[in-house]
C-alpha cells in the first residue's frame, strides 16, 4: 500500500493534474455555497440599509449627505450605488417594482433576498476560482524554479502550495459573508483579485481600470494601493508609464462619481472617501482588550497610522535592496526618471501577487478597526503569505522545515478563524488575533522577497 501512495503523491503533483485539481476545488465551492443558501436562514445586516441607498439614488437625489439607509449616510462610492442598483433589479425579478411596506420596490422580499443570494453564490464562486487561479500562477513559477535549484523536492513544493490552495476554501466565515449577509465587501474583492490576475499576465492598463472599479465599491482596496504604485514603476521604469496608468486609475472614479461630482462635488467626496470616519467600538474585532474611550480616541488613531506608514517605509527599504540585488542599482533608480529607454519589464506573477498582498497586509495589521465583514479583505491572502513568508527550503532539513511551517501557519491562520468566528468579540479573542497578525508580520519581516522579473526577462505588454 504504502509503495502505491507514494507513486500516487508523485505522479499527482504532475503540472497535468493542475487543472484538475483547481476544478475539484471550485466544483466542491460551488456545491458548499449552494447548500448554505438552501439550509442556513439568511441574516439582515446591511441589505436593507443598501437598498433604501440605492432607491434614494433611483428617485433622482444626487446629493450624498441626503443618501442614507437605516446604519446611517451612504460612505461608499458611486459604483457601490450601480452594483446595487443592478442587485436591486436582480432580486425583483428583472421587472417593475412593486409596493411594498419599506418602499423599496419589493427588494427586501424574502424571494428577493434569494434571488440576490443565488447572485452572490455566483460571485463566490468566481472569486474562488480567480484566487486559485493567482495561486496557480505563482505555482508555476516556483514549480519551474524548484525544478532548476533542486528538483528532488519539487513534488513536496507541489502538494506544500496545493495545501495552501485548499485552506482557501475552508473558512466558515467567509462563506457567510458572501451568501448570507450580502455585503459590498464580497464584490470588491472579486474586482480586486481580477485586477491582480490582469497584472499577472501583464494586462496593466485592463488591471488598473478594474481596481479603480474594485475602489469604486468600498475604498479598502486602497490598501493595495502602496504595493501598486510600487509595482507600477518597476514595470513602467519610468514616472510618465506609471503616470499614464494611474490616470486610468482616476479616469474610472471621474466617470462613475460624475453624476455627484458635476452637482454637488464636495458632499461627494466628503462621503464616498471618509478617512475620518470613526467605527463603534461595539462591533471591533481586534482591539477588543482596549477600553473605549482608548478605541475612539485621536492618539491612538494616529499611533496606529504611523505604524502603518512605518512599516511601509520598512518594507519599502527592504523591497529597493532587493531589486538593486537582482535588477542592479541602475535600472531600480531609472523608476525616477520621467522616461526611460529600456521598455516595459515583465514583472512574475509570484512578486506581484505577494508584494500587493503584503501592501494591503501591512494595512490590515493597523487598521483602526476590524469588523467580521472585513475579513474577506485578507483571508484569500493567508495561506500564501505565511507560505511564502516561510521560503522553500533545500537540502537534507527541507521536509522538516516545511512541516513545521505548515503546523505553525496553521495555527496561526486558525487564531485568525476563531477570532472571526467568536461572536461578540471578547479581549481574549481580540488578542488571539493580534498574535497571529504579528506571527505573520514578523514572519513577512523577516523574509526573502520573491524573484522580481520573469526569466524571459522583458516582452511586450498589454
Amino acid at each position: 500500500m504504502a509503495p502505491l501512495l507514494r507513486k500516487l503523491y508523485r505522479a499527482l503533483a504532475h503540472p497535468a493534474y493542475d487543472a484538475p485539481y483547481l476544478f475539484l476545488l471550485v466544483a466542491a465551492e460551488a456545491a458548499l455555497t449552494t447548500m448554505i443558501v438552501l439550509r442556513v436562514p439568511y441574516t439582515e445586516i446591511d441589505w436593507v440599509a443598501y437598498m433604501q441607498e440605492v432607491s434614494a439614488y433611483q428617485a433622482g437625489e444626487r446629493d450624498y449627505v441626503n443618501i442614507r439607509g437605516d446604519t446611517g449616510p451612504l460612505v461608499y462610492p458611486a459604483g457601490f450605488l450601480y452594483l446595487y442598483g443592478w442587485l436591486k433589479w436582480l432580486a425583483v425579478g428583472g421587472g417593475a417594482d412593486v409596493e411594498d411596506a419599506r418602499g423599496l420596490g419589493g427588494s427586501t422580499s424574502p424571494e428577493a433576498i434569494r434571488r440576490a443570494q443565488w447572485a452572490f453564490v455566483v460571485l463566490y464562486v468566481c472569486n474562488s476560482a480567480v484566487v486559485l487561479a493567482l495561486y496557480q500562477r505563482v505555482l508555476r513559477q516556483m514549480r519551474t524554479r524548484q525544478q532548476r535549484t533542486d528538483p528532488s523536492h519539487t513534488t513536496l513544493v507541489v502538494w506544500y502550495w496545493r495545501v495552501a490552495m485548499g485552506l482557501t476554501c475552508l473558512s466558515k466565515r467567509m462563506h457567510s459573508i458572501f451568501v448570507l449577509r450580502l455585503f459590498n465587501d464580497a464584490p470588491a474583492m472579486l474586482l480586486l483579485h481580477l485586477a491582480m490576475y490582469l497584472f499577472c499576465i501583464d494586462a496593466w492598463a485592463l488591471g488598473c481600470a478594474v481596481f479603480s472599479l474594485a475602489v469604486s465599491i468600498k475604498m479598502n482596496v486602497l490598501l493595495f494601493a502602496p504595493g501598486l504604485l510600487l509595482l507600477l514603476l518597476q514595470r513602467n521604469g519610468c514616472l510618465l508609464g506609471t503616470a499614464k496608468h494611474l490616470a486610468i486609475c482616476a479616469a474610472v472614479q471621474i466617470v462613475l462619481g460624475w453624476p455627484f461630482l458635476s452637482m454637488h462635488p464636495i458632499s461627494y467626496i466628503k462621503k464616498a472617501f471618509e478617512f475620518d470616519r470613526i467605527f463603534f467600538f461595539e462591533w471591533t474585532v481586534n482591539w477588543k482588550f482596549l477600553t473605549e474611550d482608548v478605541f475612539v480616541s485621536k492618539p491612538w488613531a494616529l499611533t496606529l497610522l504611523l505604524c502603518h506608514l512605518g512599516t511601509l517605509g520598512l518594507l519599502a527599504k527592504k523591497w529597493w535592496k532587493t531589486s538593486i540585488a537582482q535588477r542592479g542599482e541602475a535600472t531600480t533608480r531609472a523608476w525616477l526618471r520621467w522616461t526611460s529607454k529600456e521598455g516595459n519589464a515583465r514583472l512574475s506573477p509570484e512578486y506581484v501577487v505577494y508584494t500587493l498582498f503584503v501592501s494591503n497586509y501591512v494595512g490590515i495589521a493597523f487598521v483602526r478597526t476590524l469588523h467580521y465583514q472585513f475579513y474577506c479583505w485578507y483571508f484569500f491572502s493567508l495561506p500564501m503569505l505565511f507560505w511564502m513568508a516561510s521560503g522553500l527550503t533545500s537540502g537534507a532539513h527541507a521536509v522538516t522545515k516545511l512541516c513545521l511551517n505548515l503546523a505553525s501557519s496553521t495555527i496561526a491562520m486558525l487564531g485568525i478563524e476563531w477570532a472571526f468566528l467568536t461572536f461578540p468579540a471578547t479581549p481574549k479573542s481580540s488578542l488571539m488575533l493580534q498574535l497571529s497578525h504579528t506571527f505573520l508580520l514578523v514572519k513577512i519581516a523577516a523574509s526573502e522577497v520573491p524573484p522580481i522579473e520573469m526569466e524571459c526577462g522583458k516582452e511586450k505588454s498589454l
